[in-house]
């Protein structure tokens, strides 16, 4: 007879899947500058050149056979229907998840639209003959060459020239956006070196090494051999098991996965687990990984090879490398972020089987049930290695992104190619224990056959690969009281390590089919049990040596009793004859091509519901071709898949609510939206990061007809370039343009035309200005602190206003509208908002004995005409300055100019070029603006420090 292996390649490792799209096109030259990463355009595909005769083979685009229409049909006819008396549970539909209500706003004439969008505003160009003007006193007033407003006290030197002004506040940007720069270069520099290790060390789940059925299933008696699925019948008499064929995705099971599972449970009494451990624990930081196996002969094979994959896969998945399977899921550096975890800590993570049973058709079909998840705990480092800590706390990111990964595990599977085939090897070792543990009798050619497959397998070629890493910088620019206080660049999660691998554990289930093997027919389902046998872990998956158990998370099945069976009614008939429709059908491209034709026959609803699981970014299973599996049909799992793919819409649908809203920022987009929209380098500014949008103040919203919405999709927006543009994991993209005075916000659907969510006007911020007469107590509250801003405005070039503190705590805005009356606003709501706008230009400690009263009583002596200019307003500014602090300002502006001197390149404080290949090395790098009398350099680093 001729061997299983003879015509197989002798490596089964072929072209990558499209695990997510890479961040960058790969270059197998060295990156000589940073400025050339800059402009690099990048690619969000990567291709093997060597792998390219060896990809997965697509489904041809033609129509369905007949047979394969009928297939389909039922396969369509069957979909989510309770062939087995499950309850249909709670019904989503009547019960939306989200749904947003609608705003009743006044249209605007057409009119008024093309006014606001023919208006463009006003800039003031700075050259270098006008980087000062003079102002009506006489008097030479720097200005700033990044927002062209009159430069206080203090201020940086620009990078125009030794001549040139820069706020504080505005130099604060210019470093946010030198160490946003940095961070993608290192990010780039990262991923090129990421996937030089992947080629090199043959990481990537291929489609090509997904065993076929064929060859095995006519050498295990099911002749002539099926084109689609196989499955298991039980003869309940001879209590022997066939191969049949079966269009019945959930009694689906590989032949190969099978054989090799009956090996391990048949020689080493459990089944197939694998571990990636740290080489040196002591060095977690520099120490390889290395692949454990158990048995140890299951490196090389198709089941070693997909433990091993899907364990990677979720240890990048958690280490933020892609984008998350699921619409709102967070990695482990997000939720890191999110709890502000700023320590460095080690865990382990690894697949589990939550729950395991046999249950059989009525035709005596074998359906293995899995439900699986992903158990986490955090370690520390012990004079033994590592060891689980005694507690791991239910807000840990690590136990977090677990119980999600838990939660969602069903569409990841659909989704996601080596976790789905992770899960269908946990359905062939629980087959191959029921076998077992059953004692079936079983031809022992099978047994022949899966000594075959490992005496052909090659040895393992990497037993050891480099460690896991990921980095993310995080900047603060600190602000205080108008001055660069301090950078912070460094990183506030810090992941040493995730180790842990894949355990199946099924001792914890007995699943002999004691009633099919006595004659019974009273009840089809495979009980079970708990083990007589102890639970057999390695010690790297062990909870701890200690008696008790941990405090914080108890999984622990064992305190379980299941020795009942579950109550169900039988699924029809699954399996077919050599000559049925069964054996004819490859049903997995039906699918994808009823996929393709968007299943027109089907219910809409669960149109939509397949399309939502498939048609995303998120999803590379529609590439394996004939290999492909579809969906379970059954009203079990169809609900929970449902119910996910519910909350996934519900985002969504939040996401263009927020976006519409305009209190969203561009800087902090919220928690709805993925958490890499929000920029890992802030300003802070006097101990705060702004939350929302201050530019809010100035939006106004316009409802408009149809009609305009057509003309800017059609004629404006494809010739403008949109000042924000960003896009989800599901590939939702959201843009913000801005034409003329009007902020146009849309929303392109992945596959979809662009559509409008909302139209903005745009102009300077609206702030409180109704003047409030102080109360008798608070005119007699003493002031302490007095400070100019200055803020753009429409009607004037700029707007001057004054803010007095009081030892109380109180602030009290004091300025001259263009009406020319004098206003007084205590504590004006949206204060911190409107300084974050505008500018710090003086600030000076109040005389002694100075009240609010005062004040008043001198600001009423100042004199001022009806519609004052800017002239008008600057002089009442300065005069209650003097008034207040007793310090004139002629020969103050610009008068404190400070130069910026980054470190120089190889200094280690640098964030991506010292910690560029370490694991985990994030340095807490701070620069001081210290008062100096030098011209020179003023912020200089600190000691670096690790956290």
């Amino acid at each position: 007879m001729v061997s299983v292996l003879e015509a197989k390649p002798k490596s089964r490792r072929g072209g990558f899947s499209q695990w997510v799209k890479a961040e960058v096109e790969e270059k197998p030259e060295p990156i000589e500058e940073e400025n050339t990463l800059t402009e690099e355009k990048t690619d969000t595909t990567e291709v093997d050149s060597d792998d390219t005769g060896a990809s997965c083979e697509s489904v041809p685009a033609k129509g369905l056979a007949d047979d394969e229409q009928d297939a389909l049909r039922q396969y369509t006819e069957k979909f989510g229907e309770s062939r087995d008396g499950t309850d249909s549970g709670y019904n989503r539909v009547a019960f939306p998840w989200f749904k947003a209500q609608p705003v009743q706003t006044p249209q605007v004439s057409t009119e008024v639209l093309h006014a606001a969008l023919a208006r463009q505003p006003r800039e003031k160009k700075i050259t270098k003959q006008s980087l000062w003007e003079v102002d009506s006193e006489g008097e030479e007033v720097p200005l700033c060459t990044r927002c062209s407003l009159p430069v206080g006290e203090f201020s940086y030197q620009g990078r125009e020239g030794k001549q040139t002004c820069v706020h504080p506040e505005c130099m604060a940007q210019v470093l946010i956006q030198d160490r946003q720069r940095e961070e993608e270069n290192r990010n780039k520099r990262e991923s090129v070196k990421k996937q030089k290790n992947r080629r090199e060390y043959d990481i990537g789940w291929r489609m090509d090494s997904v065993p076929k059925n064929q060859r095995l299933a006519e050498r295990m008696g099911c002749s002539p051999a099926p084109e689609g699925l196989c499955c298991l019948v039980l003869d309940e008499a001879s209590r022997t098991v066939k191969v049949a064929a079966t269009l019945e995705p959930s009694a689906a099971i590989n032949l190969e996965y099978l054989l090799l599972a009956l090996k391990v449970r048949k020689t080493a009494k459990r089944e197939p687990l694998f571990s990636l451990d740290p080489v040196d624990p002591q060095n977690l930081e520099k120490t390889p990984q290395k692949k454990v196996y158990e048995p140890a002969w299951l490196a090389g094979t198709s089941v070693g090879d997909v433990m091993f994959q899907a364990d990677y896969f979720l240890k990048e998945l958690a280490l933020g490398e892609y984008d998350m399977p699921v619409v709102g899921m967070l990695s482990v550096f997000d939720w890191s972020e999110m709890s502000g975890r700023d320590k460095t800590w080690a865990g382990r993570e690894w697949f589990v089987v939550k729950k395991a049973e046999v249950r059989a058709a009525d035709d005596n079909t074998l359906i293995p049930h899995v439900k699986m998840g992903v158990e986490a705990r955090e370690q520390i480092v012990t004079k033994k290695g590592l060891e689980d800590a005694a507690v791991t706390a239910t807000n840990h990111p690590l136990k977090k992104f677990a119980d999600a990964f838990t939660r969602n595990f069903d569409v990841i599977a659909e989704r996601k190619s080596v976790v789905f085939h992770l899960r269908e090897l946990a359905k062939a070792s629980v087959m191959a224990k029921y076998l077992v543990d059953s004692k079936a009798r079983l031809d022992p050619s099978w047994y022949k056959m899966a000594d075959e497959i490992v005496k052909g397998t090659e040895p393992e070629a990497f037993p050891e690969i480099p460690q896991l890493w990921n980095m993310r910088g995080n900047s603060r620019i600190q602000l205080r009281n108008g001055k660069l206080v301090d950078v912070i660049t460094g990183g506030q999660s810090r992941l040493q390590a995730i180790y842990g691998g894949v355990e199946f554990g099924l001792d914890r289930f007995e699943l002999a089919q004691r009633h099919a093997l006595q004659g019974s027919t009273a009840r089809p389902g495979m009980p079970l049990a708990q083990s007589g046998r102890p639970l057999f872990m390695p010690q790297r998956f062990q909870l701890g040596q200690r008696g008790e158990m941990p405090q914080g998370v108890d999984l622990n099945l064992d305190k379980f009793s299941l020795s009942k069976e579950d109550r169900f009614n039988k699924l029809p008939p699954c399996s077919g004859g050599p000559n049925s429709l069964e054996a004819k059908v490859t049903l997995g491209r039906a699918f994808l091509q009823g996929l393709q034709q968007r299943f027109a026959e089907m219910k809409p609803s669960d149109q939509k519901l397949l399309l939502n699981i498939f048609n995303v970014p998120q999803c590379d299973r529609t590439e394996e071709g004939e290999a492909f599996v579809p969906p379970d049909p059954n009203l079990e799992y169809i609900t929970k898949v449902r119910g996910i793919v519910g909350e996934e819409e519900s985002i969504r649908n939040r996401r263009k609510q927020r976006f519409s809203d305009k209190s969203f920022s561009v800087t902090n987009p919220g928690p709805e939206f993925p958490r890499s929209w929000t920029p890992s380098f802030q300003v802070e500014m006097d101990g705060r990061v702004a939350e929302t949008a201050p530019t809010k103040f100035g939006l106004h919203k316009l409802e408009v007809d149809e009609e305009l919405k057509n003309t800017l999709l059609s004629e404006v927006l494809p010739s403008a370039s949109p000042e924000f543009k960003k896009t989800t994991e599901d590939g939702f993209t959201f843009c913000i343009y801005k034409i003329g005075s009007l902020e146009v916000r849309t929303v392109r659907e992945r596959e979809g035309e662009e559509s409008i969510c909302v139209i903005f006007s745009s102009g300077s911020a609206s702030w409180e200005t109704k003047s409030v007469k102080p109360s008798e107590v608070l005119e007699k509250e003493r002031v302490s602190k007095c400070k100019i801003y200055v803020e753009a405005a429409e009607d004037v070039s700029c707007h001057y206003y004054v803010v007095l503190e009081t030892q109380n705590g109180t602030a009290v805005v004091t300025d001259v509208s263009k009406s020319g009356t004098v206003s007084w606003l205590p504590n004006p709501r949206s204060l911190e908002d409107r300084n974050s706008l505008a500018k710090l230009l003086f600030q000076s400690d109040a005389k002694d004995n100075m009240s609010i009263r005062d004040v008043k009583l001198m600001s009423e002596e100042v004199s001022l005409p009806p519609g004052a200019s800017m002239h008008h307003r600057k002089q009442y500014a300065k005069a209650i300055f003097k008034s207040v602090t007793g310090r004139p300002l002629r020969g103050k502006w610009g008068g404190n100019m400070k130069k910026y001197a980054p470190p120089p390149s190889g200094e280690p404080g640098r964030l991506g070029l010292a910690a560029m290949g370490r694991s985990s090395d994030f340095l807490n790098v701070m620069w001081l603006a210290r008062s100096s009398n030098r011209q020179h350099e003023v912020l200089k680093p600190k000691i670096p420090a690790c956290f």
